[in-house]
């Protein structure tokens, strides 16, 4: 059961009153740490990204198909290491979040659990408590880095360079990867995949995975043809 998690509410306070920001900017990390309503000068580029991060939680009740959460990069086991499994998924769901159809942008969070119970197993793993908003725990990745004895920027590097050499489909493959940025959310660093629909449909490897609901399916030789005609 999580005991500590840490709720953020509509007017970006923390409901406790443990407000640690982390210092230091980063090559192509976004940061939104430390605006709240009491600042006298409030960067107009934090709030946006405090805003924008809330705001893709929010859209995400509303058009479940075009996101995706996972609570990180690492297994929650006794010990630890990178899900190449998971990872091969956002892949996947990268290309089903496209294949919505051309023009069609979704988002795959990495950092934010979407219950309790995993928020919960986090915590007993790596020792981090999560920042609740909106029914999301957003647990962030720094953990992680931490324990893989990486900073940041390395673990942004590493995860680029496996979106470099997946199986993903050009040109989906190429927008994803200069696309992928970190947010920093008040202490906590999320991963954010942006995807766009293509010109035309996108494949990982021989599979061509689709959005049904929530769900990542492989298109199936029937449905080859409804899935090129959303892209004429």
């Amino acid at each position: 059961m999580l005991h500590h998690a840490r709720e953020i509410d509509a007017g970006h306070h923390w409901k406790a009153p443990d407000h640690r920001p982390l210092a230091g900017d980063r090559q192509r990390i976004l940061v939104v740490q430390g605006y709240f309503e009491d600042d006298k000068n409030p960067d107009p580029a934090k709030v946006h990204w405090v805003t924008k991060f809330q705001n893709l939680l929010t859209n995400s009740k509303t058009e479940q198909a075009a996101y995706d959460f996972k609570q990180g990069f690492y297994t929650l086991n006794a010990n630890p290491s990178f899900d190449e499994g998971s990872f091969d998924k956002i892949i996947e769901t990268c290309a089903a979040i496209a294949n919505i159809g051309k023009g069609h942008k979704g988002y795959v969070l990495v950092g934010v659990a979407e219950n309790a119970a995993t928020a919960a197993r986090v915590q007993d793993v790596f020792g981090v408590q999560s920042l609740t908003y909106g029914g999301f725990y957003v647990t962030g990745v720094e953990h992680e880095a931490q324990h893989s004895g990486k900073n940041l920027d390395q673990m942004f590097q590493d995860i680029t360079d496996r979106i470099s050499r997946s199986a993903l489909s050009e040109p989906l493959r190429s927008y994803v990867n200069s696309h992928v940025k970190c947010v920093q959310y008040f202490d906590k660093t999320i991963f954010v995949f942006e995807v766009l629909g293509q010109g035309d449909p996108s494949h990982v490897g021989t599979r061509w995975p689709e959005r049904q609901g929530t769900q990542v399916k492989d298109v199936t030789p029937d449905r080859m043809g409804a899935l090129f005609d959303r892209f004429k």
